[in-house]
């Protein structure tokens, strides 16, 4: 602890003594409020009492704020009638709630910052003690050091940390949605009209020009969303959930449209900032909620409607901020927030497109707890493998030209060098890139020039603040990836400083990857698509890219310290930690617009590494780009609320994982068309419609809910009779087996439609379980491609054909590749399980790598989630 540290947490002590506190949260008011009892006269050194106080809200060590949700727990809950509490030695003047269970609770307020002693008194004379630690609303709690300079864009800042007190805003859905469509349209403004409105309490509209929804908990409401805007965390948040404008809400007494359950929604894109941003508000890459959520899907609207709350946080976009660990802590914030204002949740799901799915994919694996279930679209299983694989493309775009440009000069360069006999004529580039020569070009006009710490327009960084510049300023920002996760990395070593890390006297970022042995198509060589000429040349002539993400003759080579920090921090996920959650991938074809459909089943073969099994991970596969189908987001979202509320409702032994498999409905199963969809246990949804069917119809007169339901094993049929293989072996469903007039209707139904599904199979193979690939995969990388570093080995002959007298090949590729060449069937360098809840030092203080959280949390968190998914066990 430094002496900063110790001297604020000893002022924080003496205000706590005489009331002072750092919460910003007023203090709760339980229905039996009446005059506070005075403590009972306790020894100097009281006796422990059997029982325990639990803090729901959050870890007792990582709570923010200056509020806690906490509950007493005794032994004799008769203990407890006339039970109070004190807060570092000072009576608090509130009285206890209590539960059904016998136990009581509080939100206790005024906590100082650093640790505090939480003492309950009971009826025998004996007391409970407990120790909370508080962080400020500011941050950071886990995140270590935070990121500097910081440009606080909210006129309502009332301090450097960005604090503000939160905000309240209303909007309604009308109840004609087409109509208010319709009659909106501006053609000045092209455009789909927002069909959800601003709700004035104090003006508002008349009741039937307000949509009607009743939850699934059957409570009817009018649809009516309260935002509440606020800053945690230097940075936005944005929780939104139906709300009576009329009726109360309070932590122990929520309005009862809300079912308790949380649906997370998360930007995309990659990059970073150095200033505030905005919460994502829709499914996909952020996209406006109750726009084009009528014809793209939009579960957010849904998850309303069905009493969801939701929450978005703008440390939670990956393209406004890379650095995960900072996304966690957000997330973990808000949760914390709204355990402690509105109450406590059920189940927490995620959903999100790219960038999306990889902040919820990697925080599930390196903070577990936050999702109970995840919907990820055009899926990335982290960043640093998608970097290794966009690094590749990189380089070989600069080998082959194919670079767009800038002007007319520009592209007469890049039309002569496609021409040029120098280069691999352009019909052979995807067997080094092993992919569609457009996927690369993509990849860096949207992703790659988030490395370049030489940005020329830093997201968010306040005005006149000098960008890094390798000639002309080397000590300015780094604007970057590499620098902008430097706490989970840590700084590159001081015998491979550059010039300026020289100048300097410390370390830039570490690089987490390398090419050094990678054999560029390796596996087209081998299969005769391209000659051995061009594989010795691409591989002599590569190159690789420096610290500053400059082109270099020399390849990359990995800092050892900041890879083995990527694996054990989660920065590259090895999913250890995925078998308690429930995953439903939406995926579609690939263009060939940097989104390769091959990541699916690349975050399948990790998790069948790790877990033996894939069971919790499902595939939907459409005809749409990217996403699979407009109906996706909405019918997933049904899916994993009926999965998770299945193992909600298991109270047995079954551990988590058990209960994952056991619940998994047949709705989640894997599939390549959508047409199933209209077997659906929430009642038909027709495919590539968007919402424009669901919950209601806005075509007059149709009501696709009054059919009845079809029995799940009618899209069982579906998937047989319409040739949806993707990897789905239908016999070994359990439908099939118990029922075997359904397996002789499969077999007989299946053999008449053969001649016209087989082809549709087979195109399915090619352009599904294909996959396309990576120049990882091209050089001999298996589907994971977790190896950023990989083992050398000597060059051996067997591995050339022998068409090219592979002795002398061998001895030419020993020539390129003295170290040896990449052996793929060894754990790449550095490969280690992910460690969870990792923090990383404090406001002055950094934890390169992080370290483990002390496992001393007992019983905590237990408002993040019902107990069958035991998240309070630490």
């Amino acid at each position: 602890m430094t002496l900063r540290t110790l001297s604020v947490l000893t002022l924080g002590a003496v205000l706590a003594a005489c009331g002072g506190g750092g919460s910003s949260s007023p203090a709760p008011v339980a229905d039996n409020a009446g005059p506070s009892k005075p403590v009972p006269n306790i020894p100097e050194v009281p006796r422990q009492g059997e029982g325990e106080i639990r803090v729901l809200s959050n870890r007792a060590d990582l709570i923010s704020d200056g509020d806690a949700l906490v509950e007493i727990v005794a032994a004799d809950p008769e203990q407890l009638k006339d039970a109070r509490l004190s807060l570092n030695g000072q009576p608090l003047e509130m009285d206890l709630v209590a539960t059904e269970a016998g136990t009581r609770r509080a939100l206790v307020n005024g906590l100082a910052l650093g640790r505090n002693t939480l003492r309950a008194f009971l009826g025998n004379g004996t007391v409970l003690d407990r120790e909370i630690i508080n962080h400020p609303n500011g941050g950071p709690v886990i995140s270590g050091p935070q990121i500097q300079p910081w440009n606080c864009t909210n006129a309502a800042a009332v301090d450097e940390q960005c604090n503000q007190p939160a905000e309240y805003s209303f909007k309604y859905v009308p109840a004609d949605k087409l109509q208010t469509l319709i009659t909106s349209f501006d053609p000045q403004n092209p455009g789909l009209p927002d069909s959800v409105l601003p709700y004035d309490p104090a003006n508002p509209p008349a009741d039937e020009e307000i949509a009607r929804v009743t939850t699934d908990q059957g409570v009817d409401v009018p649809f009516i969303i309260r935002l509440e805007e606020g800053v945690q965390n230097r940075d936005r948040y944005l929780i939104m959930t139906l709300y009576q404008p009329d009726q109360p809400w309070d932590t122990f007494n929520p309005q009862p449209q809300w079912n308790h359950k949380l649906l997370i929604h998360h930007g995309g894109n990659v990059g970073v900032s150095y200033g505030m941003g905005n919460p994502p508000v829709g499914d996909l890459s952020g996209g406006g909620t109750g726009t084009a959520g009528l014809l793209i899907g939009d579960s957010i609207t849904t998850a309303l409607g069905r009493g969801f709350m939701t929450l978005s946080t703008a440390q939670a976009n990956l393209g406004h901020n890379a650095n995960l660990v900072t996304a966690a802590e957000s997330l973990m914030m808000a949760k914390e927030r709204i355990v402690e204002q509105y109450g406590e949740i059920r189940y927490t799901i995620g959903t999100g497109c790219s960038g999306g799915s990889i902040t919820q994919q990697h925080v599930a694996n390196a903070y577990p707890g936050i999702y109970q279930g995840m919907i990820v679209q055009c899926s990335y299983p982290d960043v640093w493998t998608t970097a290794t694989q966009f690094a590749d493309y990189n380089l070989l775009s600069h080998y082959f030209g194919n670079q767009l440009a800038m002007d007319e000069e520009g592209f007469q360069e890049v039309f002569a060098s496609l021409l040029s006999a120098e280069v691999i004529p352009v019909v052979q580039w995807s067997a080094f890139y092993g992919h569609l020569p457009l996927n690369p070009l993509i990849s860096d006009l949207a992703f790659f020039p988030s490395a370049y710490p030489d940005q020329e327009s830093c997201p968010g960084l306040a005005e006149g603040v000098p960008v890094y510049d390798a000639q002309e300023r080397p000590d300015g920002l780094r604007c970057g990836l590499l620098d902008y996760m430097k706490s989970q990395f840590g700084p590159r070593a001081v015998e491979v400083w550059s010039p300026n890390e020289q100048l300097l006297g410390e370390g830039f970022g570490g690089i987490p990857l390398d090419n050094v042995g990678v054999q560029y198509g390796l596996q087209s060589l081998q299969s005769g698509l391209i000659t051995g000429d061009q594989f010795l040349k691409v591989n002599r002539e590569i190159g690789g890219l420096s610290v500053d993400i400059d082109y270099q003759a020399e390849r990359t080579v990995a800092d050892t310290q900041a890879l083995k920090n990527a694996y054990r921090t989660g920065a590259i996920n090895t999913a250890e930690h995925l078998a308690n959650v429930p995953i439903i991938d939406l995926r579609g074809p690939d263009p060939g617009i940097a989104h390769d459909a091959y990541h699916s089943w690349q975050m399948r073969a990790r998790l069948e590494t790790t877990q033996g099994h894939a069971d919790n991970h499902v595939i939907w596969y459409g005809p749409i780009p990217l996403i699979g189908d407009t109906v996706y987001t909405t019918e997933a979202l049904l899916a994993m609320d009926l999965w998770l509320s299945e193992m909600e409702a298991d109270s047995s032994d079954l551990s988590v994982q058990e209960k994952v498999i056991a619940h998994k409905p047949l709705y989640a199963r894997d599939r390549c068309l959508s047409v199933s969809s209209i077997f659906d246990p929430s009642g038909p949804i027709v495919p590539l419609t968007g919402n424009l069917l669901y919950p209601d119809p806005i075509i007059p007169g149709l009501d696709l809910s009054l059919l009845p339901p079809p029995p799940a094993e009618a899209g069982i049929v579906v998937d047989a009779v319409t040739g949806q293989a993707c990897g789905l072996d239908v016999s070994e469903l359990p439908v099939v087996s118990e029922l075997p007039l359904v397996g002789d209707l499969l077999g007989t139904v299946g053999d008449l439609l053969s001649p016209l599904t087989d082809p549709l199979v087979e195109l399915q193979q090619l352009l599904i379980q294909t996959r396309f690939g990576t120049p990882r995969t091209v050089a001999g990388d298996d589907i994971r491609t977790l190896t950023n570093k990989c083992q050398l080995k000597p060059v051996d002959p067997a591995d050339y054909p022998l068409a090219l007298d592979a002795e002398a090949f061998a001895a030419q590729v020993a020539e390129i590749f003295p170290q040896g060449v990449c052996d793929y069937s060894q754990p790449g360098q550095g490969v280690a399980a992910t460690e969870t809840w990792l923090q990383y030092g404090d406001d002055e203080t950094v934890i390169y790598g992080g370290d483990v959280i002390s496992t001393d949390a007992r019983q905590s968190r237990q408002g993040w989630a019902s107990p069958a998914f035991e998240v309070g066990v630490q």
